[in-house]
């Protein structure tokens, strides 16, 4: 299992050859999956690789096929602010761990602000929803952090 904060600055190699490194990667709307990830390479622009290309998350680097694309402006969509389904603000997302096989997501890192996370700690929920609002998607969790912690 990796985060997409893990992915940034892995090499990008395509039939052999490093072709730049990550810089970010991309959630589906639904949050659910990887959508994608921005490629960063010398002098050139940023390069777009879609999940269909992408073979493998490792620990070390990207392997993926195809050419790079132009990036997409839906690029832009990430996940933010969390709450219960009472509207309860519970924090932010900072992070989406996935599987690296499959690029599913299988939790996302929520932060409830940093004076909690040094008392607490951050914490993981695995079952939620999504709502997109722009380029933005307002994550809601089915309960209580207490009980997801549980």
């Amino acid at each position: 299992m990796t985060g997409l904060k893990k992915m940034i600055g892995l090499p990008v190699i395509i039939n052999g050859k490093a072709v730049g490194s990550v810089q970010r990667g991309v959630l589906t709307e639904d949050g659910r999956s990887l959508r994608g990830i921005i490629v960063r390479g010398g002098l050139r622009g940023a390069k777009w690789i879609g999940r269909e290309h992408i073979s493998l998350v490792g620990r070390l680097s990207v392997i993926a096929s195809g050419k790079p694309e132009r990036v997409p402006a839906a690029a832009d969509y990430h996940l933010f602010r969390v709450s219960d389904m009472e509207g309860t603000r519970m924090g932010i997302v900072t992070d989406a761990l996935l599987q690296e096989e499959t690029l599913r997501v299988t939790a996302l890192e929520i932060s409830a602000g940093p004076v909690d996370d040094l008392m607490n700690g951050r914490w993981y929920a695995t079952s939620f929803h999504v709502r997109k609002t722009g380029t933005t998607g307002h994550v809601t969790i089915p309960r209580g952090k207490e009980e997801e912690e549980g």
